[in-house]
């Protein structure tokens, strides 16, 4: 498939809307038809079918009318790009062919660009943690009343001593957050990972189930044993995924576990849907500055579809991306993120630095000045995302422009987002500060 860029250098103008979907109006078909394959905010990506012409063809995108740049096709589907558009506006397309010595005039395709969201989010930091070192690793969010991190947190009892009986939950309600201590078999576990399917039915880990208020404990089959479950995701409680240490994947049926082969042995940290039978999994080794994406399920197994490591810019994308893949996660539009030292994304068949997020390319972000490490990508979609990491790394993305939220991004900070969850205009990160467990509660 050929892409071809066209740019349009306009003004960005903001318009008063609050759709943020795209919207497509597309008349029967003539000699060559255009549609909307993707759209952001000022960013249009049409798809091109010709019909039963010969190639090579001349062509004119006319864009309300007036027309802009001569490009050429080359085959019966392409990919015309076109950017610098106004944010939320309404825009015409056709296309004009020339073809021995005949001009074809294609149907006219209306898109709509996205509106931003936006940066505004009120924020409360909690700590937790008075001896030793207590953290959290992954969050739930039910709703606005109904939160749940988890992690391994150690209190001092209400005489002043140490506890040796240490928190894996926190829980909040619309007005406190409540310690949690989830028994398995009668012994404390550091709970790594959670997934909340509703209010009523929450994984922790793959040992217990929080079920009708309840908590249940799950048999461990021999396959569970040996290594760290680091992320839950699933469709149900009969369709569940876990992934982990030394490259394990397993899938739960409702009533039986399988194990998955990964094709790897690095520790697979996350895991999210790629589409209705396909998950993506990312994993990396942090101490030699590796990572691995993997694209697969329960019936075909895994395959590698990109490995990253210490590459230059000569060997980037083909094949490899750089630094360590922690995370991964995709928008509404089935274009994936990924990251650790750097943000990448998977666009119309395409992997690209995500060059909206600034110093963000090999040798970049020197002295760490403008972002840490990448724990962390959630979010609502492509005009509404977070990246979360190191050194107090929490910036959102509202289609145009990154802000910082919440507390002030610092290249010296201790604070370490490990996980964040973003959900409507609620969004919840956590992590370390110091030796401390630490949650920050975002609202927009």
């Amino acid at each position: 498939m050929k892409i071809i860029i066209i740019s349009l250098f306009v003004a960005i103008i903001s318009l008063n809307c609050n759709s943020t979907d795209p919207e497509i109006k597309v008349p029967v078909r003539e000699k060559n038809f255009i549609e909307a394959a993707d759209v952001s905010c000022d960013e249009i990506w049409l798809k091109l079918r010709v019909g039963d012409i010969d190639l090579p063809a001349a062509g004119v995108i006319r864009i309300d009318g007036i027309k802009e740049r001569l490009f050429s096709v080359t085959t019966k589907d392409t990919i015309l790009y076109i950017d610098s558009l106004e944010v939320n506006r309404y825009y015409k397309f056709q296309v004009i062919l020339s073809n021995s010595g005949d001009t074809l005039t294609g149907n006219e395709a209306t898109v709509k660009t996205l509106d931003t969201t936006s940066h505004n989010f009120s924020y409360e930091t909690y700590e937790f943690g008075d001896y030793s070192s207590s953290s959290l690793l992954d969050v739930a969010i039910i709703d606005e009343n109904n939160i749940w991190a988890v992690g391994e947190i150690y209190m001092k009892d209400s005489l002043g001593n140490y506890d040796p009986h240490a928190y894996n939950a926190v829980h909040w309600d619309g007005n406190n957050w409540e310690l949690k201590r989830i028994l398995y078999k009668g012994g404390f576990w550091a709970i790594r990972t959670i997934f909340a399917f509703n209010s009523n039915d929450i994984w922790f880990s793959g040992y217990m189930r929080y079920l009708n208020g309840q908590f249940i404990e799950l048999q461990i089959p021999d396959i569970l044993i040996g290594w760290s479950i680091n992320k839950i995701w699933g469709t149900s409680s009969k369709d569940i995924y876990i992934v982990g240490d030394a490259g394990n994947i397993a899938h739960y049926n409702g009533t039986n576990w399988t194990k998955i082969e990964s094709g790897t042995n690095l520790a697979l940290t996350s895991i999210c849907q790629y589409s209705d039978d396909k998950v993506l999994v990312s994993g990396v080794n942090l101490s030699k500055v590796k990572g691995i994406l993997l694209e697969g399920n329960k019936i075909s197994g895994f395959t590698i579809v990109k490995n990253s490591g210490i590459v230059n810019e000569n060997e980037l994308f083909n094949p490899d991306l750089y630094g360590s893949l922690t995370s991964v996660w995709v928008d509404e539009n089935k274009t994936i993120y990924t990251g650790g030292n750097l943000l990448f994304r998977y666009k119309n068949n395409k992997w690209d630095y995500v060059r909206n997020l600034p110093e963000n390319y090999i040798n970049g972000n020197p002295g760490t000045y403008y972002r840490g490490f990448i724990y962390s990508i959630n979010g609502n979609g492509s005009n509404d995302y977070i990246i979360a990491g190191d050194r107090n790394t929490l910036r959102h993305y509202n289609g145009k422009s990154w802000e910082q939220i919440g507390l002030p991004y610092s290249p010296s900070s201790s604070i370490i987002w490990v996980s964040v969850v973003q959900k409507g205009n609620i969004a919840v990160a956590v992590g370390v500060k110091g030796s401390k467990a630490f949650i920050i509660k975002l609202k927009r």
